[in-house]
């Protein structure tokens, strides 16, 4: 179908626009009826739950698929967006959560992926390097530098400047704060605004209110396939509004009563742990208390917890339990860990959470086999008894515990990990990330979930580099630094800009 041109009631700022856009699969509507515009040298948020319908969208005006009904216009004129190419044709280019990067070229080959200059067959290296050296001024990016050692927020800017440089106007992040820290994302956003102010425009998908508070201007949410709200002016909305459209109904977040530390009990004692990146002296934590443990990559917080859980060799370190255990060396495998009862989940749930073709009930026995089997033999009873406990317990969405973790949204696949360690009955409970990449309303659950095992008495501790998860949850946060220590906060001391002030200091 021809373009049509430009019509007359086209805001003049407009840029982009999606037009009761569908689709279906099947008897299935994974999209109905989605309309919504976004102006020129904007940064326009996408937000909803898991199977809201972003993927689906985000897929359809990027041409990676096509919508059943409905169309997409760019600057005024429709697009059928049959590919991938018409739509990069037309400026509109995907940047997703995995930068596309080669990591044994430079940065400047990198760059000019696809579009090196050439003559009668030969590149032009000269006017790449010019072109890339001009593209990257004022990047902190080397041009010359290997791709594979740059950093996640370079390698970020990298893939959405070859995005500028190869014509984009509409430039989609999907997720693109995903492993980043505290101080990487205030990076990559001070980069997102100078680029805006360019005239660049960005829609910018997310799973955190705070995020798109940060960020964008203006917002559109999705709920069930279909449009639930919005707003152009992001700045007018809360984050308990911005939730409130996710859901569908009113969200309470969630805020751990603080204990006060000084009060409890102490329930465990590390000391003079040293390793190649941690150097403890002793530090306490309380019976049923949440410990939070933040700082920069390599700054000691995950080294520290996977010293703990036997996943890092340390050259020293004890660890006591104040319930009758004396003082022994820290575990050397996370098998001893786990018999001495502590628990550990990483942050990376497809990696090293779950088997992801296994059924639910599987995964969430796999920490505790020693307990449900007998002579080398496993009970399927006390399994399926174990299993069915936390499938209960944890709230996971699924037609029985027989379904395999990868049909499961990314929220219900972190409780089935949560579970799984939750299993072991443990006595401390190391948390890498426990948030990270699900919705808001599972987060409040997952937060729920860990508060009532303290409960029980539990020690806790949540490695986060999310100021508000901390904020809410923990009831004293230790700051690390260079390995070390640095800071330690506790109750009312606890404030998202002293914890984001404090990692930078450290």
């Amino acid at each position: 179908m021809p373009a049509e041109p430009k019509t007359a009631t086209t805001p003049p700022d407009e840029i982009f626009r999606i037009e009761q856009v569908g689709k279906r699969y099947g008897n299935f509507d994974a999209l109905s009826d989605v309309s919504f515009s976004i102006r020129r040298g904007t940064i326009h948020g996408l937000l909803g739950e898991n199977g809201a319908g972003k993927s689906t969208l985000v897929g359809i005006i990027s041409g990676q698929k096509t919508a059943t009904s409905g169309h997409v216009q760019f600057d005024g004129e429709r697009i059928d967006a049959k590919d991938v190419r018409t739509m990069e044709n037309a400026g509109v280019f995907l940047v997703t959560q995995e930068p596309m990067i080669i990591d044994h070229l430079s940065a400047a080959e990198n760059l000019m992926l696809g579009i090196w200059p050439q003559s009668r067959g030969f590149v032009r290296w000269r006017k790449l390097r010019a072109d890339a050296d001009r593209m990257l001024a004022g990047t902190e990016i080397n041009p010359a530098m290997q791709a594979g050692s740059l950093d996640a927020v370079a390698r970020r800017k990298l893939n959405i400047l070859r995005a500028m440089f190869s014509g984009g106007k509409v430039i989609i992040l999907d997720e693109p704060t995903a492993a980043l820290t505290v101080d990487g994302r205030k990076q990559l956003f001070d980069f997102m605004r100078r680029l805006k102010g360019e005239g660049v425009t960005f829609i910018f998908i997310s799973h955190y209110n705070d995020e798109i508070l940060d960020i964008c201007d203006s917002v559109s949410v999705l709920r069930d396939g279909k449009l639930a709200g919005g707003s152009d002016d992001v700045s007018a909305m809360t984050s308990e509004q911005l939730s409130e459209l996710v859901l569908g109904r009113g969200l309470k977040l969630f805020q751990r009563k603080r204990r006060d530390v000084a009060a409890m009990p102490v329930a465990i004692t590390i000391s003079n742990i040293r390793s190649s990146h941690v150097n403890l002296d002793q530090l306490e934590i309380h019976k049923g208390e949440i410990l939070g443990f933040t700082g920069l990559p390599g700054a000691g917080a995950k080294e520290l917890a996977r010293c703990l859980f036997g996943l890092v060799p340390s050259g020293s370190g004890t660890i006591r339990f104040h319930d009758g255990d004396d003082t022994a060396a820290l575990p050397q495998s996370p098998a001893e860990a786990f018999k001495r009862g502590i628990a550990f989940l990483s942050d990376d749930r497809r990696r090293d959470g779950a088997v992801s073709q296994m059924a639910i009930g599987r995964n969430i026995s796999l920490s505790s086999l020693a307990t449900v089997s007998r002579w080398g033999f496993l009970n399927r009873a006390a399994e399926a008894h174990l299993s069915a406990r936390y499938f209960a317990s944890m709230g996971i969405k699924a037609a029985s515990a027989e379904a395999a973790v990868d049909t499961l949204s990314g929220g219900n696949q972190q409780k089935v990990c949560l579970g799984r360690v939750m299993a072991t009955d443990p006595r401390l409970l190391i948390l890498d990330e426990p948030t990270r990449g699900i919705d808001v309303g599972v987060k409040q659950d997952v937060l729920q979930i860990i508060d009532d095992l303290t409960a029980q008495g539990v020690c806790v501790i949540i490695v986060s580099t999310d100021t508000d998860e901390l904020f809410r949850a923990a009831d004293r946060v230790c700051v690390f630094g260079g390995g070390q220590l640095r800071r330690e906060f506790r109750g009312a001391e606890i404030t998202i800009d002293t914890l984001r002030d404090s990692m930078g200091e450290a």
